[in-house]
């Protein structure tokens, strides 16, 4: 059925519902609106449709498949093997039954029943496609990615415009880390339909895995000329430039893609963060608070603006948004780190510690960098014991990082303790003398001024520069 002819068919049917008076309709016609429903999710019209079908048509087994498959889509599991229990009964060889039982097996966990059951309705189904799809489907999500490719493709000869199982069949090309072989099925698919612009924007994307960003950049524009309201073309073309660095070309990019029927939080808020790596703060500010107010829950607009508010010194708006962004991502280390700098610099350093703690031993993120600004927080703080016991902590969990070895001696010397910053210098510069060297010198010059420091180090004191 036609595009046309089938919204003509919805039209009457949803008609008749508004004027609640009952129409006849063929059992083809009651097949395809119940069908158009399920597809679309509208679970109540579709169960209407079937019921007067059933009253309409009551000798039809159609609609006891279709009540079969309502059964499935609304997870009634149990109710839906009755009714294919009784549809096999009425007619054995009936495609619809054994697909909506392959149906049935799959959302019970069951794919390789499913797979058969679905392979039994191949041999006798008029139109096959929607069952190709199932089955590469639930290839896909077994990991037995060449088996749905084939089915896939299949699905694609026969319906080229498919969006979905173009979707899928990049995805599974992906996963298999055939990029090049993807490269060469979709060159062949557009040499056949050279309007494709879904099939375009996945070489582009293709590309891009592979490090293609030119061939990936001219793929995307193919797409864009086709559909000029390609949304996520835009905003993939725009990142492969974001990556290159070409931030005004990007920025351009995003700017186009504002020109659609509808904003979009997120364009504003890459499109802001090009303009301030363009150092075009007043523009980039306007973008970040036009994202948020488009999307309210987008952290990383609220995090890049508590960023950029901070290099400002306006570190009371910026907490404001770091605040925002920590309400709706609780769980990222990054935002509380970036939190603990702004209060830092605020001069609330119990709260910035309180920002490190549950970094480390709420949210377990540990590194040697991480500990030190602890320790140097603690320290700032005259919690002198807590600074140097973080940091005994972290050279055990870290003890082969000369960073911590050299801040911990550097600690040691600074408070006239000889003998313990001996003994971790000297294990320090078992890992590596001249790095060890280098950093406890980097990081505390004024121990230049330590003979007995500089004879130990002897050749592996850096020279002045």
């Amino acid at each position: 059925m036609h595009e046309a002819e089938e919204q003509a068919l919805i039209q009457r049917f949803e008609h008749m519902l508004q004027e609640d008076v009952v129409g006849f309709f063929d059992v083809e016609e009651f097949e395809h609106i119940a069908t158009y429903y399920l597809e679309t999710g509208d679970f109540t019209k579709a169960l209407k449709a079937i019921e007067f079908g059933s009253h309409q048509h009551p000798y039809s087994p159609s609609f006891v498949v279709k009540r079969a498959q309502y059964a499935v889509a609304t997870d009634r599991l149990d109710e839906a093997e009755q009714f294919l229990n009784h549809a096999e009964s009425l007619d054995p060889t009936n495609a619809d039954v054994h697909a909506t039982r392959g149906l049935l097996f799959a959302k019970q966990g069951r794919p390789e029943e499913a797979i058969r059951c679905l392979k039994k309705a191949i041999r006798t189904a008029e139109d096959p496609v929607g069952i190709w799809i199932q089955l590469g489907g639930i290839y896909q999500s077994l990991g037995r990615y060449e088996e749905a490719i084939k089915f896939f493709k299949q699905v694609l000869e026969e319906e080229p415009s498919d969006e979905n199982t173009l979707y899928n069949l990049a995805i599974c090309y992906d996963s298999m880390d055939q990029g090049h072989k993807a490269v060469e099925w979709f060159h062949a698919f557009i040499q056949k339909h050279p309007y494709s612009e879904t099939a375009w924007y996945h070489l582009g994307i293709t590309h891009s895995r592979l490090r293609n960003p030119e061939e990936a950049l001219k793929s995307l524009d193919y797409a864009l000329l086709i559909d000029d309201q390609f949304t996520a073309a835009y905003y993939e073309k725009a990142r492969l430039l974001e990556r290159s660095e070409r931030f005004t070309e990007a920025a351009a990019v995003y700017e186009l893609s504002l020109e659609g029927d509808e904003e979009s939080g997120y364009a504003h808020f890459r499109l802001g963060n090009c303009l301030r790596m363009m150092e075009q703060l007043e523009g980039a500010n306007e973008h970040f608070r036009k994202a948020i107010e488009l999307d309210p829950e987008l952290d990383e607009a609220h995090l890049e603006l508590a960023l950029m508010l901070s290099d400002q010194g306006r570190f009371f708006e910026s907490l404001h948004h770091i605040k925002k962004a920590l309400a709706l991502e609780s769980e990222n280390p990054d935002y509380h780190l970036v939190a603990a700098d702004i209060y830092k610099q605020m001069g609330l350093l119990q709260e910035a510690e309180n920002r490190y703690r549950t970094v480390l031993y709420t949210l377990k993120m540990a590194d040697p960098d991480l500990y030190m600004d602890y320790a140097e927080l603690l320290l700032d703080m005259e919690q002198v014991d807590l600074a140097y016991n973080t940091l005994l902590e972290a050279l055990l969990a870290f003890p082969d990082s000369e960073a911590l070895h050299a801040v911990y001696v550097g600690y040691l010397l600074s408070s006239n303790d000889w003998d313990e910053a001996l003994a971790w210098l000297e294990r320090g510069m078992l890992l590596n003398a001249a790095e060890m060297g280098a950093l406890l010198l980097e990081y505390f010059p004024h121990l230049r001024e330590d003979a007995r420091l500089m004879e130990k180090l002897g050749p592996y004191a850096p020279p002045l520069a």
